[in-house]
């Protein structure tokens, strides 16, 4: 009887093209992939690289076109190329697409023209220009756009602006209008307001964008501790471990909302940030 409830559950799933998608699931996940279903269901994935799966090249996005419903695609600080972005073409269902401090150019970017209900798409520290942003112009769901040191012109940027007006392009800091700090001077800083978990002050429920920045992580605890990031859907994404007594230096951008937990991931507390560079100090 269990034998054949089981062949049941197997015929079901071929039926369904479950079994294809659990075979690229594997595969994602010995690639350093995180593979995560989406709140919204449907067999939605979200699909992160960036944490342990950074030497993924073109050919591992193979299995992840495999999937078709993912919704979120992470490839930053991978070993992808341009060539390797004509795997995304059939993923017409994703959302939110992360290409940052990759090797993709304006060739790549042309594979992206068919994703029309991306909403966020960060390209910072890429080899895109203005050609590049040709290919987005017709993605009329594109709400923000990252081209931080990127040779994309304050022309290409009008120019894409004229077709998407309600498009948030974020082209990050000018280098060359910020004072150096002299070298026998510390770096001003101010401290993030602590969010206990439970107190009178509640933190947002979800991150916003907005300029980048870079906040300085300090366990004053005798515990380990754990660093999350709440996305812009309200979920949490986790960034690594503070060591007792240690710091971590995170890029962020400001808005964002940060929550610190236990080892048991037991949330502790949160900080939200500003637009200053500042700390972020753990209490005990």
């Amino acid at each position: 009887m269990i034998r054949f409830l089981l062949f049941l559950v197997s015929i079901s799933n071929l039926a369904l093209g479950q079994t294809v998608d659990q075979s690229a699931i594997e595969s994602i996940k010995k690639n350093g992939g995180l593979v995560l279903p989406s709140p919204g269901g449907d067999n939605q994935w979200e699909i992160q690289f960036q944490l342990r799966g950074r030497n993924l090249n073109d050919a591992g996005l193979e299995d992840v076109a495999k999937l078709k419903n993912v919704i979120e695609l992470n490839l930053r600080d991978t070993k992808i190329t341009s060539d390797g972005l004509t795997h995304l073409k059939g993923l017409v269902k994703l959302t939110r697409l992360h290409l940052e401090r990759t090797a993709i150019d304006d060739t790549g970017i042309a594979h992206l023209k068919g994703l029309t209900k991306l909403q966020y798409l960060n390209l910072y520290n890429t080899r895109i220009t203005d050609k590049a942003l040709e290919h987005l112009a017709d993605l009329k769901n594109l709400q923000q756009l990252y081209l931080w040191q990127t040779d994309v012109t304050d022309l290409g940027i009008a120019n894409l602006k004229k077709k998407l007006p309600s498009i948030n392009i974020v082209k990050g800091i000018d280098l060359s209008t910020v004072i150096p700090v002299k070298k026998d001077e510390p770096k001003p800083e101010h401290n993030l307001n602590w969010l206990p978990e439970g107190g009178n002050e509640k933190p947002p429920e979800k991150s916003f964008t907005g300029e980048f920045t870079i906040i300085r992580f300090i366990n004053k605890r005798n515990k380990p501790v754990k660093l999350f990031w709440i996305d812009y859907g309200g979920k949490p994404k986790l960034y690594g471990m503070i060591n007792p007594k240690a710091e971590r230096r995170q890029n962020t951008y400001e808005d964002a909302v940060w929550m610190v937990t236990d080892e048991k991931e037991m949330p502790l507390g949160y900080f939200v940030t500003g637009s200053e560079f500042a700390r972020a100090i753990i209490p005990k």
